[in-house]
């Protein structure tokens, strides 16, 4: 999809929400990444809830984020 100069560009939302790390041990393990039980990791999501990433902490993710010209959103 091409756009012409006028046409503005959409900005895409994806949406950052803390996850414990112990909902992805398993997932980790399978890719042989330790995580500690007690540690918060954050997850980006597009806006139909598919995890893109996940960053060991928030404001990396919204870096991350910005820097692929997405407007990240919190979520709880």
């Amino acid at each position: 999809m091409t756009h012409s100069e006028n046409e503005p560009v959409e900005t895409p939302i994806v949406y950052v929400r803390p996850v414990p790390a112990s909902e992805l041990k398993a997932e980790a393990a399978q890719r042989d990444i330790e995580l500690p039980d007690d540690a918060t990791l954050y997850a980006v999501h597009t806006e139909e809830g598919v995890r893109m990433a996940v960053f060991s902490d928030r404001r990396a993710a919204f870096a991350a984020a910005v820097d692929h010209g997405a407007q990240p959103v919190s979520v709880h």
